[in-house]
């Protein structure tokens, strides 16, 4: 199987997941946001191409999810991951706690910004406090499930074509 094709099931599986298991299973309104975590981790074993390609297609299923205006996401999740990228490289000797930590700033990042640009784009309206409080909750939530996850990124990124593709695999 090539990486296309894992990457295809990977999104395909995390939107029905993020449709399914995810919407039902909040913690004070707050969900896990499974695409937008593919994306982060895609971005950070990856690099800046894989992410943006995964945030960008992730996006498109999450626009389709939500309702919301097609693209809406795509200004979010992309540069997301490309930021995610960027800044692994300057965190390459850290500790675990600090990339779990770092996984739930850049999910609730990505979901403070994505509702922001909702607000822009005439989408539900709700006070940036909630909001805030939401996108906190769920860069809680979406890093205490991302360890299952971040193996199927791994698995999803593993058959690149030599020296496209550098695996980054944080050390114990």
């Amino acid at each position: 199987m090539t990486t296309r094709i894992r990457s295809f099931v990977v999104l395909v599986t995390a939107a029905l997941l993020q449709a399914t298991i995810f919407t039902e299973f909040r913690f004070l309104g707050a969900s896990v946001e499974v695409l937008l975590l593919v994306t982060v981790l895609a971005g950070y074993h990856g690099g800046p191409e894989h992410g943006s390609i995964f945030g960008f297609f992730a996006s498109l299923l999450q626009d389709v999810l939500t309702g919301a205006p097609f693209g809406l996401h795509a200004m979010v999740y992309a540069p997301i991951a490309v930021g995610v990228s960027s800044l692994e490289d300057r965190l390459v000797q850290s500790r675990p706690v600090i990339y779990g930590l770092g996984l739930a700033l850049a999910i609730a990042a990505g979901t403070t910004l994505a509702g922001f640009a909702g607000l822009l784009f005439g989408q539900t309206a709700i006070t940036s406090d909630l909001l805030i409080k939401r996108a906190v909750l769920a860069g809680i939530t979406s890093a205490i499930v991302a360890a299952p996850i971040n193996k199927i990124i791994l698995w999803s990124l593993s058959l690149s074509t030599p020296g496209a593709l550098e695996l980054r695999i944080p050390e114990k």
